[in-house]
């Protein structure tokens, strides 16, 4: 997926503090989508053992809301219903809008940044980047200009 803008939520954590409440709360997420991937909704769907189904024309939509989502998730599984997409759980950079596989987490919001970033665009929160400090005994010293130390 190459951007995430269009349908990441303007504020990720809340969104994922309200998935994973749903989590908690056995409550499935199902969600039915016309049109392009999300690659959000199905990680909500499939974090909360909810249905995800994209369909293609709105046509179909009578159908799956009637044929599928109509029922409760245990009868659901007594039934042929398509198999799940392998779910992208890579994390959203909130400032390019691209997929990661490795990032900062805002502490306070829970957003995520491809880099390090000493202010969060988010909420605001700001943070300091610790110094690397050599080790004892492995410092260098740099020699005068006549040779010695």
């Amino acid at each position: 997926s190459s951007g995430i803008n269009a349908e990441w939520p303007l504020r990720p954590g809340a969104m994922m503090n309200g998935i994973f409440a749903a989590q908690k709360a056995k409550i499935a997420i199902d969600v039915c989508v016309i049109g392009n991937d999300s690659v959000f909704l199905q990680q909500a769907a499939d974090i909360t053992s909810g249905t995800y189904i994209r369909i293609g024309d709105v046509s179909e939509l009578a159908g799956y809301l009637l044929g599928i989502f109509l029922m409760g998730v245990e009868l659901r599984k007594k039934f042929n219903i398509p198999p799940p997409a392998k779910v992208d759980f890579r994390a959203g950079c909130q400032c390019h809008s691209k997929m990661i596989d490795i990032g900062y987490v805002c502490s306070v919001c829970m957003s995520v940044y491809c880099s390090f970033r000493p202010i969060c665009i988010t909420c605001n929160a700001h943070f300091k980047l610790p110094s690397a400090s050599l080790p004892k005994g492995k410092r260098t010293t740099r020699k005068k200009e006549n040779g010695k130390t």
